[in-house]
């Protein structure tokens, strides 16, 4: 078998291999179960303002975050109200370039805290 076939054959098991025996994104606590539902209607809402872009994701700690990106300023206090509204906790970033992202965190009942220092 010439080297080029073998590099090939080894690339390709081993992504297979990544996503069976890794630690890829389905694995995370918030692919686990069917997305609450006020995490959708959340989304759903988010869906009508000016936005880029819309990411949910785990946090470090446990906890579900639903990442709204947007450029619009007046946008981003609108969202923030809405998420505290529905029930999540909130915060928001602005980078150099005006970007701002709008985080909506919910704890669910699987999230785990650290332990703090007295």
């Amino acid at each position: 078998m010439a080297q080029d076939e073998e590099e090939i054959i080894h690339s390709s098991t081993l992504e297979e291999n990544v996503w069976v025996h890794g630690k890829p994104v389905a694995n995370l606590p918030s692919s686990d179960f069917s997305m609450s539902d006020e995490r959708k209607a959340y989304i759903r809402k988010v869906l009508s303002y000016d936005i880029i872009d819309i990411r949910t994701y785990a946090g470090y700690k446990g906890d579900l975050i639903i990442q709204v990106t947007t450029m619009d300023p007046a946008t981003v206090p609108a969202l923030k109200s809405l998420a505290l509204d529905m029930g999540f906790e909130t915060a928001a970033t602005k980078d150099a370039l005006s970007v701002y992202k709008i985080y909506a965190i919910s704890h669910p009942d699987t999230a785990y805290t650290l332990k703090e220092e007295a």
